[in-house]
């Protein structure tokens, strides 16, 4: 049994999606920045039985869990359960993330196995922390934190948001090696947060509760990262995590320009893939980007309706929607479209104002470049103004592990029912098309 002061884990997840996880790549280079002994275990795509037996190999002191998709939270915590009485007792188990930041209380009060909460950005707390537990001296009173008191649930001083993310040391990158076998992409993440209002996003509302919504790394710091990583590891396709890669006009867009223009001076040969809002697809902008690698974009649409558009508060038209998509088809660009067809109060007008949509994005981009999902229904996701109206509504069923809701027309809640059960039908099929083609195909 090998031994590390600090475990950072990243869950078996009901997703099963293989890739780096860049939050604890962050906190192992702060750890081990001040000497602290870590080990990364990354295993998102691995069956619960299996990763148990690998956490297994290893004892430690503190065990720290990220739980990024609040969908999968529930298959986190019951791998932390059975790791927390399978050996590692003793060990202090701390969770992080955005959702636990905002769901701390229930957590704590549903999961004995979990001794502490990180609420915020985790970087500096993982640190003090971490030094506290080995040292067994009082950590109850680092900032940022949440645990059981004697009485009720204690939560500690917020911690500021870091100020200058050109200080972050760059992420550990344990587990690249193997993401690029598979994978052939590296994730990197140039900024922070987002400028949007969207009400159904978590990311505004956890950074605003510490700190400013957005921040950017300088351009020259992010390249620094690019050519540390084309250098050392051969990367040549990345994939900018960030949630706003451009970041708005005026700073956001002379930044991402000073970025690929960066990046062309270096005659690095990269693809990379960035997400953005449709208010930012400027067509001078994104011909640069392209120039300097931009193969695919992620852009939040949300709908073709706009009166779903203005309860999302987008602050967007639908006809700037279809504008930066023509932009996107004149540049020939692989394009994920952010698409949400159902919320609580949708109406059937609402979901033909979509469908019109969709028919009018697949003239402007070809169906080979264009990728959507047309049966998403908005998740009431911890901390958004989304999950806060529907309970101030009384419609929210369950709790943030297990949350569902009836849209307000009982006609459209039969008719996604259908596409719901239409799209697991095909599901199935192709799984099971899949696994005919396994077993069918000879054998050497």
């Amino acid at each position: 049994m090998s031994y590390h002061d600090v475990l950072l884990i990243n869950p078996p997840s009901r997703q099963r999606e293989f890739y780096e996880h860049l939050g604890l790549g962050y906190l192992a280079a702060c750890l081990r920045k001040q000497n602290v002994d870590v080990k990364i275990l990354n295993m998102p795509h691995w069956m619960a039985p299996r990763a148990l037996q690998e956490v297994k190999k290893y004892s430690c002191k503190l065990v720290g869990v990220s739980i990024p998709f609040q969908r999968s939270a529930r298959q986190a915590f019951s791998f932390i359960s059975r790791l927390k009485r399978e050996g590692f007792e003793a060990a202090h188990v701390a969770v992080g993330g955005i959702y636990p930041s905002f769901a701390y209380e229930e957590i704590l009060d549903q999961f004995p196995a979990v001794d502490s909460v990180v609420i915020g950005e985790g970087e500096e707390t993982i640190v003090e922390l971490a030094e506290a537990i080995i040292r067994n001296s009082d950590w109850k009173k680092i900032r940022g934190i949440a645990f059981r008191g004697q009485e009720n649930i204690v939560t500690t001083e917020l911690r500021p948001l870091i100020e200058d993310l050109d200080t972050v040391p760059f992420p550990e990158r344990d587990t690249l090696p193997e993401v690029l076998e598979k994978l052939e992409h590296a994730p990197v993440l140039s900024s922070r947060g987002c400028y949007g209002r969207c009400t159904f996003c978590s990311v505004v509302p956890f950074f605003k509760k510490f700190g400013t919504t957005l921040r950017m790394r300088s351009s020259a710091n992010v390249i620094e990262e690019l050519e540390f990583l084309y250098h050392n590891y051969g990367v040549r396709n990345v994939d900018f995590n960030d949630a706003n890669f451009i970041g708005g006009k005026g700073r956001g867009f002379r930044r991402a320009r000073e970025i690929a223009e960066l990046i062309l001076s270096k005659n690095m040969d990269l693809k990379f893939g960035i997400q953005c809002r449709p208010n930012e697809i400027d067509l001078e902008l994104f011909s640069i980007l392209k120039r300097a690698g931009l193969s695919k974009v992620f852009v939040g649409i949300e709908s073709g309706s706009q009166a779903m558009l203005e309860r999302f508060q987008k602050d967007i038209t639908v006809e700037e929607n279809l504008k930066a998509l023509e932009t996107l088809g004149k540049l020939d660009l692989i394009t994920y479209m952010g698409f949400i067809t159902f919320d609580d109060r949708s109406t059937m007008q609402e979901y033909r104002e979509n469908i019109a949509f969709i028919q009018k994005a697949k003239k402007l981009i070809p169906q080979n470049a264009l990728f959507y999902d047309l049966g998403t229904k908005l998740l009431p996701l911890a901390g958004t103004d989304a999950e806060k109206n529907m309970k101030n509504r009384g419609i929210l069923i369950g709790n943030s592990l297990k949350f569902d809701y009836k849209m307000d027309d009982p006609k459209l809640n039969l008719f996604y029912g259908a596409i719901k059960v239409k799209e697991d039908i095909s599901r199935i099929g192709r799984r099971l098309g899949e696994a005919d083609k396994e077993w069918t195909k000879e054998k050497p």
